[in-house]
């Protein structure tokens, strides 16, 4: 991904956080900046809740949002693409040294990124209504053991999109996601074991994924 900042990164949340998320990561730096709170200086502390508040106000509301999630796609494409093209500089500097390699050289292991690639291909798909392709990609990103697309298959089970509306479901794949350190599937399993959705309720264990989630961001 392009390494740009974004309302995200100011909350500390991710690009998939849904709005109760977003608002508790808000209450939480506001709570901690606090001038009677923050040990370090009261102009930091400023300048941080300037910046909360204005990230806040955009990722809150949904045209806005939408509008920054463009943004971001924008900037990681023309990213990519300056990569890509001094890439292919490099490479058209030394044609020699491409030609001498034998066709049989081993070829290196698909990069990593592969899986975020997919992953953020689900996520568009599925925040553009394609609900079926980005359900089939995220449940077999989550099969691998993908922590987002873990979160995200239970969003979809506790929503309804695509598939019947499965809070017990939807507890189990919050619950995979949680125990790989997602705060946001921490979270959301905390607001299930407060409510009993699809799970006894509980509000010890409730209190214990809440602390996660706040220890996570």
């Amino acid at each position: 991904m392009a390494n740009i900042r974004t309302h995200y990164d100011n909350l500390k949340v991710t690009r998939d956080a849904p709005a109760s998320v977003i608002k508790a990561a808000y209450k939480a730096l506001c709570q901690t900046f606090h001038p009677d709170k923050f040990q370090g200086s009261a102009e930091e502390a400023e300048r941080v809740i300037r910046l909360v508040n204005t990230s806040y106000a955009v990722l809150i509301d949904p045209a806005k949002r939408a509008e920054h999630n463009a943004w971001i796609r924008e900037q990681e494409a023309r990213t990519k693409h300056q990569r890509e093209k001094a890439q292919f500089n490099e490479a058209d500097k030394a044609p020699e040294q491409q030609h001498s390699q034998k066709q049989d050289t081993p070829q290196p292991p698909p990069s990593n990124t592969n899986s975020e690639a997919t992953f953020q291909h689900a996520y568009d798909l599925n925040d553009q209504g394609r609900h079926a392709e980005a359900f089939s990609l995220y449940q077999h990103l989550a099969d691998q053991g993908h922590a987002k697309a873990q979160f995200n298959l239970g969003v979809m089970y506790d929503q309804g999109q695509h598939v019947t509306q499965d809070y017990a479901e939807a507890v189990s794949w919050y619950l995979k996601a949680a125990e790989q350190g997602n705060a946001n599937a921490q979270y959301n399993l905390a607001l299930k074991y407060k409510t009993g959705q699809g799970v006894t309720k509980d509000d010890t264990k409730a209190a214990y994924w809440y602390r996660k989630a706040a220890e996570g961001r």
